[in-house]
């Protein structure tokens, strides 16, 4: 594959979180991409990723099967929750980072505010920052 080497942000996940079987699934799949480069419209390491290629890749290989979506198509399959409810595991989905209608990225929210996600390069991201919560969309539950 095309392989990392970029300066990426590092999270360690709390044991806790890892108790889920699905997300502990999730987590072992989307860290294994950790520093590969944003490529658009890639959906697999051989090309490395896009964000909704990213998240789709890394669903299909930890417990469900939908095929390559958008971002947009990635929360027509999930459930809207509120962020009070938003647990490790769930999509966390942002609007207007570039110009398309509904949501425009998604990552994969890790709790604490923390998300994993296919920035430039695929690195851990802080949603709390004030560039992500101006994009803010919604979190979702996969079903």
């Amino acid at each position: 594959g095309p392989g990392g080497g970029g300066d990426y942000l590092h999270y360690d996940i709390p044991p806790e979180a890892l108790s889920d079987e699905r997300f502990a699934a999730m987590i072992a799949e989307a860290e294994k991409y950790l520093g590969y480069p944003y490529v658009w419209g890639g959906a697999s390491p051989s090309t490395s990723f896009d964000c909704s290629g990213y998240v789709s890749w890394v669903v299909n290989h930890s417990g469900w099967n939908f095929g390559r979506l958008t971002a947009n198509g990635l929360l027509g399959v999930c459930t809207p929750v509120s962020s009070g409810d938003a647990r490790p595991g769930d999509l966390v989905f942002f609007q207007g980072t570039y110009n398309t209608s509904g949501a425009s990225h998604v990552g994969i929210y890790v709790g604490n505010g923390m998300m994993i996600h296919c920035g430039d390069p695929i690195s851990y991201a802080n949603i709390n920052t004030s560039y992500w919560q101006s994009h803010f969309y919604t979190f979702a539950r996969l079903p």
